[in-house]
């Protein structure tokens, strides 16, 4: 993968060399028709069409190393060919290795250290040969076409399909398949985001990923949050590639402790927390500010500045509080606590901190320095200038901490990582990548603190680096004169120019880009974890531009019920989405739908809460969050035969391996699967307290779902029960129990499960229903204890055993007949005894998605 780019200083050992396993050449034919061309049986051909067979993830039966040679002949060899032409040459691209008996058996690997040259070439080639618009919209679409086939393919043996497919070979071909699309689009001058874009997009990043890398990164010391974040906001596999090779970082950084969705390192306990001195072993003492004279300037609603002034020796310093004005200059400093900058016991700090934050921001007044031979500089930083006590002064604070940054004519970011790196010599893509991985883009008051400021920098082992100079110039490298770009890396500045945008889009965006949004600020929240709770809903308000009144001693429910009751004002307002967010809920009454928490660590899933493109909004009323939804009307649970046992076999000794489906009046089929509402629960079952919800037959219970069904997926989904309240406007008053997921099965799955409830249906109208009714008795003990009941429970098995023997078992074209070995007619049977005893729920009609309703 050698087109591929890395940063300066790539991890050892090294990208692993790509095996060479094709066990014949490409035929040079068309690339579409190539299986129907492969030298197998005319069965297995008629068998792989590209929807039926490739399309939904099948393969054809060949052994893993024939498969690994069929694929990437055809997607590698064959798809370079038919876009190439003669410009590629195959033998060009295979070379032996001076360590080949290292390649597990593969003597030669694929080398495209030539392919970006020859693609500018046939780039250059298209802008010279293409005569009329017709000859180039069919040139891109038969490009594109194969694109889409060579994707197609590839997504039948991702990792989590075909984990014993060489991930080497996949993740080439994934990336050689990112780079023909992006090449593609930028030769014939199609907009990759555009409705004319007919290329594969994101989906190369996907084929590319595997376990392999996760673990390589967490080899390589990075932090489990980092590695979820990079997964998820890499949209290209130059980016992944990218952070994948990048080496250096948090080195003496220990990351035990966290979780893909929060990174517990900078985590800290305000008991046992250390102001660190500059220097390991220095024994210089504390300044104390004059928290007096801080009180006295915010009590007039003034920010406060440190005045910092060199003294007659080199390591000697005056520090004094002063009011800042309109025209005076000064620095705002941003750091994480966790690197030892801070003090929860005092307004104080080493000296040699002091002298540090000095000689790191007298740059910034150097023409002072020189014109007025003024040595002074003008610092804030919140260690010094928020106080710690009284409790009022520090809410005093609170209430302008957006005020230091906004106003700062610079903000410097000190993160102990980038301090002891040396930025001269890496690539400003490069440069941006070490910043986005750092750990102060992991904390919470950062993303404040780096959204604000006109000018953010970052000081590194030997100079500073302003982000939104270096973000530019990151793209402005790549970027010729002309109409041309350079394919080989425009994935990874892409991906550096959105996750820039998240952090620098709230305040600085485009002129003509709407204000903050929830949406906004719930993608820039992601990731971002902060040590106290109550100071979430504080940053969403300053992010959101909201008033947000702060109280003594609040609490996080009281404080985020009142940002709830702010955040219905701010455009696009409260999306019903929200409903579906997994995680704590607040328990005041017409609160309890709202989360009490927007940090991916505690809503318990990966994306947004508009991950799903749905972007209605919901009206707060005093009752709850008044949506349009659609829903099923009702769910219950099947009835069962009197008398009948409730778990006949020991199969179902454990009731959570039961699936809970779902039957609607038109014999579909659903599954309903739990999720978790408290993070807490990590991962512990929770199928048992879904059943539970649903089985409590006092309430009538509905399912609102999210959003329409994907064709054999899932959507989340909200069972709730009806309070018996009916609103002014007709709407249902409803309370909400669980958030789940609920799917519809594929029409293979929904024939089968049929199939098997038809003849559940058979043995309930058997004489053994009735004989079980005939002993039915109230003691259920003395029930089981019969010798008749005993007897009975031997013929229901037999039975059922007979019946799942002779189920005619509907097939699909392409898809292999299940074989009816023991086993399988054991589940057949397991699950004919379920929908015999009632163990599944029936669905009421599906409810429009106008339908209104009021949750609470």
């Amino acid at each position: 993968m050698e087109h591929l780019p890395l940063p300066r200083d790539v991890a050892v050992p090294g990208p692993s060399p790509v095996p060479f396993v094709c066990q014949e050449d490409y035929d040079g034919g068309p690339f579409l028709t190539y299986f129907t061309r492969f030298d197998t049986s005319s069965s297995l051909a008629a068998e792989t069409h590209l929807e039926d067979g490739w399309g939904q993830g099948r393969l054809p039966p060949l052994p893993i190393s024939e498969l690994e040679s069929l694929i990437q002949t055809w997607i590698f060899f064959g798809l370079l060919t038919e876009i190439l032409g003669d410009l590629f040459v195959p033998s060009q691209y295979v070379t032996t290795p001076p360590l080949a008996g290292q390649l597990e058996g593969h003597e030669r690997v694929i080398n495209t250290l030539q392919l970006v040259p020859t693609i500018r070439i046939w780039k250059d080639k298209v802008h010279t040969s293409v005569d009329t618009e017709d000859e180039k919209n069919c040139q891109y679409e038969h490009i594109a076409s194969c694109l889409r086939l060579a994707s197609t393919v590839l997504s039948a043996v991702k990792a989590d399909v075909r984990p014993d497919f060489n991930h080497l070979v996949r993740s080439s071909l994934a990336s050689v398949g990112e780079l023909l699309s992006l090449a593609t689009n930028q030769a014939y001058a199609i907009g990759d985001n555009g409705k004319e874009n007919r290329c594969p997009g994101g989906v190369w990043r996907l084929f590319y990923d595997d376990p392999r890398y996760t673990k390589q990164l967490l080899d390589h010391g990075c932090c489990p949050c980092d590695v979820h974040r990079i997964r998820n906001l890499s949209l290209f596999v130059q980016t992944y590639h990218f952070l994948l090779w990048m080496d250096g970082g948090e080195l003496t950084t220990k990351h035990q402790e966290c979780t893909d969705k929060e990174c517990r390192t900078n985590q800290i306990s305000l008991g046992r927390y250390k102001t660190k001195h500059q220097r390991d072993g220095c024994q210089c003492t504390d300044f104390y500010v004059d928290v007096e004279e801080v009180i006295r300037i915010l009590s007039r609603d003034q920010l406060p500045l440190l005045r910092i002034t060199p003294g007659s020796h080199p390591d000697e310093i005056c520090i004094d509080v002063d009011e800042a004005t309109p025209d005076k200059q000064y620095v705002a400093i941003s750091h994480v606590w966790a690197d030892g900058l801070g003090n929860p016991y005092s307004n104080s700090l080493p000296k040699c901190q002091l002298q540090y934050l000095y000689e790191s921001t007298k740059v910034y007044f150097k023409t002072q320095i020189a014109e007025q031979s003024d040595q002074r500089v003008f610092v804030w930083i919140d260690t010094l200038l928020c106080p710690v006590e009284p409790v009022e002064a520090k809410l005093l604070a609170l209430k302008q901490i957006k005020t230091p940054y906004v106003n700062a004519s610079h903000v410097l970011v000190l993160d102990s990582t980038l301090q002891q790196m040396d930025a001269m010599g890496l690539s400003p893509q490069e440069v941006c990548m070490r910043i986005f991985t750092t750990g102060w883009m992991r904390r919470l008051w950062t993303l404040q603190e780096g959204a604000l400021p006109s000018k953010l920098w970052f000081r590194f082992k030997d100079f500073r680096v302003n982000l939104d100079a270096m973000a530019t110039q990151a793209k402005e490298e790549i970027w010729n004169k002309d109409i041309d770009k350079d394919f080989s890396r425009s994935g990874l500045i892409r991906d550096i120019t959105i996750i820039c945008g998240i952090l620098r889009n709230f305040f600085h965006a485009a002129e003509g880009l709407p204000a903050p949004t929830l949406m906004s600020v719930d993608d820039a929240l992601q990731f971002r974890s902060v040590s106290v709770a109550t100071d979430e809903p504080i940053l969403i308000a300053g992010l959101l531009n909201l008033d947000l009144e702060l109280k003594p001693n609040d609490s996080v429910q009281s404080r985020m019920q009142r940002l709830w009751s702010l955040i219905r004002s701010v455009p696009d307002g409260i999306p019903t989405n929200i409903l579906f967010c997994r995680g704590p809920r607040l328990h005041q009454t017409g609160y309890r739908w709202a989360p009490t928490s927007l940090l991916s660590s505690n809503k318990g899933h990966d994306g947004s809460l508009y991950r799903r493109g749905a972007y209605s909004t919901g009206h707060l009323t005093p009752n709850g969050l008044n949506v349009r939804l659609s829903a099923f009307s009702s769910v219950t649970m099947a009835s069962a035969p009197r008398g009948a046992p409730k778990n006949p076999w020991a199969l179902f000794s454990d009731p959570e391996i039961v699936p809970i489906l779902c039957r609607n009046d038109q014999a579909d089929w659903f599954f309903i699967r739990g999720t978790y509402t408290d993070p807490n629960e990590g991962g512990q079952r929770v199928g048992a307290t879904v059943r539970a919800v649903l089985e409590k037959t006092s309430q009538t219970k509905r399912i609102l779902l999210e959003s329409a069904f994907d064709r054999g997926g899932a959507t989340g989904a909200l069972l709730v029960h009806d309070t018996g309240d009916i609103e002014p406007t007709g709407r249902s008053r409803v309370a909400s129990d669980m958030i789940v997921h609920i799917g519809k099965q594929n029409r293979l799955v929904q024939m089968r499960i049929e199939a098997v409830y038809q003849a559940s249906r058979l043995l309930l109208n058997d004489e053994i229903t009735a004989q079980y009714a005939d002993l039915a008795i109230q003691d259920e003990e003395q029930q089981r204890q019969s010798p008749a009941y005993a007897n009975l429970e031997a013929v229901l098995q037999r039975k059922t055993w007979a019946l799942a023997q002779n189920i005619n078992m509907p097939i699909l074209p392409h898809v292999a007949t299940p074989q009816h070995n023991d086993r399988w007619i054991h589940q057949l049977g397991a699950l004919m005894v379920s929908f015999y005893l009632g163990h599944y729920y029936e669905l009421g009609p599906m409810l429009p998605s106008d339908t209104e309703w009021c949750v609470d």
